[in-house]
């Protein structure tokens, strides 16, 4: 049994594999001295055979209709960073690394449940 005092986190963990290689990690949690109007939703993208990032890799992060909220690039280190204003649904992630591969990450929170989301992203070819 767990005993928050002070201040508890909401922790959720997923893993799904997209072929024998590639896949993502994602979690997200609570922080409380954070915003609670937005999410704060970081990654780095890695080609998932030979485990390079990819650099300037197409992220678009789209509402529950597949509608776009936003895109961004993935720096030289394959890293990304960005904020979005919180949902009350759940959303999706596409990743179009160009040569490196795709990657569709469905089923995101984009803040119902968290206001901090990490994902590790490998793509596949």
């Amino acid at each position: 049994m767990v005993i928050c005092i002070f201040s508890c986190s909401i922790i959720q963990s997923r893993t799904e594999k997209v072929k024998a290689l590639g896949g993502y990690e994602a979690s997200g949690y609570v922080d409380e001295n954070t915003s609670q109007d937005s999410v704060t939703i970081s990654g780095i993208v890695t080609e998932a055979k030979t485990k390079r990032k990819v650099p300037n890799a197409e992220i678009r992060f789209l509402d529950s209709e597949g509608n776009t909220l936003k895109k961004l690039s993935s720096d030289t280190d394959g890293s990304f960073n960005t904020k979005l204003a919180k949902l009350t649904k759940f959303g999706s992630i596409e990743i179009d690394g160009n040569s490196a591969g795709f990657l569709t990450i469905a089923n995101i929170d984009f803040g119902i449940f968290v206001n901090n989301m990490e994902i590790s992203d490998k793509l596949t070819m």
